[in-house]
């Protein structure tokens, strides 16, 4: 099997959920196939990264561009200059001609077996490749992602923003869904949403994996009182679930267990969350970190606060390999095949989240009991040799063309541009 493989940028540093996901499968399908694969890259920033992919895989075309550095003046330019696109920005900037001609070129220069696009933002330029059969791996439902973000914004320029992400980003993502031979998710509500949406049927659903090896029991004591919330703080989703877990959660916690400490493990925290952090005494905010399971062994409980999200977080099955009690909103937890009070606790109030939270606090039977029953679960059905098994069964059946799309696009119709 000869598979072209694009993705947005190099998989190392595996700094987010996704990108974890990412080369964790694609790391172990290597082994089974031959892969060809693009990104773009920073020349700098990713030189360890580019490095890397080149020796993960057949070959590697790092594709190199320079992004904005999130917050700064340009970044703001690019958001305003971007209402004038029918792309949402997220996929916009990856939408060039230097990209979509080197992923064109090397389609063009050998013989695939299948194009696999990792992620929307690698899959709308790929829609005027006449290549087929082809694959987008969907981390989540993108648009409804955003849309939860507009939900839950109450700052009035950035709900502007969010809701024509969302609306634009519906638009290009039900394209890309029906104009592609097969679409991975990563749920089966991710997949309901997708078919329900979108009008599609050639949705697959592959699990959420975890390495149960690196991820284990470190046989020390946790430290009394210690929380701990791991994710990137540079993504929104992040930023507002621990923001609202300052806000309406932790200080219920403290009123009754003065002695609790939070740390949030993660890169690139924002102001706004160094702000909020600077009012409470033991809130550590630690930046990127090059291991999370030192601080992963030091919770009594891992919380995962989100309000917004889609697809499936991955710190979740990691914590719980760890045997780490975890206590999450719903949608934290969404997609995520995991028993409310077997090996999860599941609130959406504050006020239960808190009382979640004390509980496993004071009650250590409770604690270990639903964090043995959790490492359990994930060590027996989300290794990530069984999650690339799945993918790689997936991609045989595509090959084997028994699920030709009907409904594609003609080559040609290049969704990247308004004009088009």
């Amino acid at each position: 099997m000869r598979i072209l493989l694009a993705f947005p940028r190099p998989l190392i540093p595996a700094d987010t959920g996704g990108k974890i996901r990412s080369l964790q499968i694609f790391s172990r399908l290597s082994e089974r196939a031959e892969i060809h694969a693009i990104s773009q890259a920073d020349p700098e920033r990713d030189d360890l990264g580019i490095m890397e992919m080149k020796r993960i895989f057949a070959s590697y075309t790092p594709v190199f561009w320079k992004e904005r550095i999130k917050y700064s003046p340009g970044f703001y330019i690019d958001i305003v200059k971007n209402r004038f696109s029918a792309m949402p920005y997220f996929i916009d900037k990856f939408c060039r001609s230097e990209f979509t001609g080197a992923l064109g070129k090397l389609a063009a220069s050998q013989r695939f077996d299948l194009l696999f696009c990792d992620f929307l933002q690698t899959a709308t330029p790929a829609l005027e490749l006449p290549m087929r059969p082809r694959v987008v791996f969907e981390h989540n439902v993108e648009y409804l992602l955003r849309k939860r973000q507009w939900e839950t914004e109450t700052e009035s320029s950035k709900k502007w923003i969010f809701e024509a992400e969302w609306k634009k980003t519906q638009k290009v993502e039900a394209l890309v869904c029906r104009s592609f031979d097969r679409v991975i998710a990563v749920s089966e509500e991710d997949r309901s949403t997708f078919e329900k949406d979108f009008g599609v049927r050639n949705v697959s659903t592959i699990p959420t994996g975890v390495d149960c090896e690196y991820f284990r029991p470190q046989g020390t004591p946790p430290l009394p009182g210690r929380l701990v919330f791991v994710g990137s703080m540079d993504w929104y989703p992040n930023e507002d679930g621990v923001l609202w877990f300052l806000k309406n959660v932790f200080p219920s916690i403290k009123r009754v267990a003065p002695y609790v400490t939070l740390t949030i493990v993660g890169r690139n925290p924002p102001a706004s969350l160094t702000d909020a952090a600077s009012g409470f005494s033991g809130v550590t905010l630690t930046g990127r970190v090059s291991d999370v399971r030192p601080f992963l062994a030091e919770a009594e409980a891992v919380v995962v606060p989100l309000r917004v999200g889609g697809g499936t977080r991955i710190k979740i099955p990691e914590a719980m390999a760890m045997g780490k009690a975890v206590v999450s909103t719903r949608i934290g937890a969404e997609g995520l095949p995991f028993q409310d009070r077997r090996e999860i606790l599941l609130e959406d109030e504050p006020e239960k989240f808190a009382a979640s939270v004390i509980d496993l606090l004071k009650n250590t039977k409770l604690r270990l009991t639903v964090g043995n029953a959790a490492r359990e679960r994930v060590a027996c059905d989300h290794g990530w040799g069984t999650v690339t098994d799945h993918v790689e069964r997936i991609l045989l059946t595509v090959m084997a063309g028994q699920n030709t799309l009907a409904n594609s696009i003609p080559p040609g119709r290049i969704a990247c541009f308004p004009n088009s």
